[in-house]
């Protein structure tokens, strides 16, 4: 044993000493998971292995990273392994064997445009661009195992009537991509589906970025084989008049998890639209603002599994279509159909609504919501749990039947500022201390652990005391 450790120890170093620094010590254990650990190589001194340890309780964020392999069986069986990390506090699909290898990209570098490094990327490559306009500049990624990411600030990639295999800025066949801290727009195509991202290889990571006026904002191809994670990213004015351009439009892939990210003045389309066998939507914030036409906020097309958490979502009064998050629309095909929507603070600013719709066989979890404004509970089936209704926020029937229990329906829920969009709540809110921890969904803890911060990202919510119902805690404030 004590050799095996010497053995581990050493190799560590190497593999240490062969990073850049500012890098990332990605660790592979034998049951598939990777650990990632950010680390300058100048200022490791020792590896050493403790004695076991209990892991029953909860853990804080932290910069270590747990992440399940691309191999995970599907959603179709539940397990531990196959759904994202409780506390979020990961660096999924972190490459497998990176090579060691960085490639710079700049003005006064060797490789002058990101398009010259994506022919020279090979698999586990880093790719480092620096912070600068690239114009016209598209690419093809086919490099599997690569990191692609903006130094300095944020490189900005605008199309300017180009588009990579006549599809998008950036197109990635190869597998398992990470894309970090770079900017892309203004992709027009002949077709109408410019893509700032066409993915088509399988296991894409947004983190960090910045989408904006582009025909579609992501196009994932399907991909049964596909893990796509976004992540602390801006979508803004992306779709056209056709409707049928997205935010982001994910295709039959394995799982999306869309977390700690910004979603606004969609064009016509939905801001998110995914067909998805499993989809995380988590601490997000998604608004139409007083002058988007979006269409709705949220459609899980074909059902799957679902969980919507943690969200605010506000529907404009200029919005195209009534509906906020659908459900099945396009029908149950996918071969799991649940949906749980848990401690959203949903905003009806439309005349009138729905706010969810589905077409799903099974009932939806709904609880710990708060409901916001003149708009139907759901067109569908539903159970509805410790969920708080203002602001003629309405109920067909008494939500407190048919298994549902603890709703409450009140004149004003008390937001700080809603013309702001701040929907903070207001000491004396009816949502303070109204929730109730909903339990398990297939597995998957429903309770809230974060809430979205503004613009992007998100943060640990207060533990301890009651549960508030909504996506923000009560604080408060001096």
């Amino acid at each position: 044993m004590r050799a095996l450790r010497a053995l581990l120890l050493i190799s560590a170093v190497i593999a240490i000493g062969a990073l850049p620094a500012a890098a990332d010590m990605a660790i592979k254990l034998k049951d598939g998971r990777v650990i990632t650990v950010p680390v300058s190589p100048q200022d490791v001194d020792s590896i050493t292995f403790t004695a076991p340890h209990s892991t029953a309780a909860a853990p804080a964020p932290a910069p270590v990273a747990v992440v399940a392999p691309a191999s995970v069986a599907p959603p179709t069986a539940p397990s531990a392994a196959n759904l994202p990390s409780q506390t979020l506090a990961m660096a999924p699909l972190a490459p497998d064997h990176p090579s060691g290898r960085v490639l710079h990209v700049g003005p006064g570098r060797d490789m002058k445009l990101p398009s010259d490094a994506a022919k020279a990327a090979k698999d586990g490559d880093v790719i480092e661009i620096d912070a600068a306009d690239y114009r016209g500049d598209v690419a093809v990624w086919n490099a599997n195992d690569i990191v692609i990411r903006g130094i300095g600030g944020r490189p900005h990639l605008a199309a300017d009537g180009e588009a990579a295999q006549g599809k998008g800025i950036w197109v990635t066949h190869g597998n398992n991509i990470r894309i970090e801290n770079v900017e892309l727009s203004d992709c027009h195509v002949n077709d109408g589906n410019g893509a700032a991202i066409r993915a088509e290889g399988a296991g894409l990571v947004l983190s960090k970025v910045y989408i904006h006026d582009n025909e579609d904002g992501i196009l994932s191809t399907s991909n049964a084989d596909s893990d796509i994670v976004i992540e602390d990213s801006e979508f803004a004015h992306n779709g056209t008049s056709s409707g049928s351009t997205h935010g982001i439009y994910i295709g039959n892939v394995r799982s999306l998890t869309l977390r700690g990210s910004y979603f606004h003045d969609t064009v016509t389309g939905h801001h998110v639209k995914t067909r998805a066998l499993a989809n995380y939507i988590l601490y997000n914030r998604i608004l139409d603002g007083p002058n988007s036409n979006a269409s709705y906020s949220i459609d899980l097309s074909n059902g799957g599994r679902s969980y919507v958490i943690g969200n605010i979502i506000e529907k404009g009064p200029k919005a195209e279509n009534y509906t906020m998050i659908a459900f099945a629309m396009e029908g149950p095909t996918n071969p799991v159909q649940e949906l749980y929507v848990v401690g959203n603070t949903m905003i009806m600013d439309r005349s009138s609504g729905i706010f969810i719709r589905s077409r799903g066989p099974n009932p939806a979890t709904v609880a710990d919501n708060i409901f916001a404004g003149p708009g139907d509970l759901i067109s569908g089936s539903g159970k509805f749990i410790n969920n708080v209704l203002s602001n003629n926020a309405r109920a067909d029937g008494d939500p407190n039947a048919n298994g549902g229990r603890g709703n409450r329906i009140v004149a004003d829920v008390r937001f700080a500022d809603p013309t702001r969009y701040d929907y903070h709540l207001l000491p004396g809110s009816p949502a303070i201390g109204a929730g109730a921890d909903p339990g398990d969904g297939a597995g998957y803890k429903l309770l809230p652990v974060y809430e979205p911060l503004t613009p992007l990202g998100f943060t640990a919510r207060p533990a301890g005391g009651a549960l508030d119902a909504g996506a923000l805690s009560f604080v408060i404030r001096g």
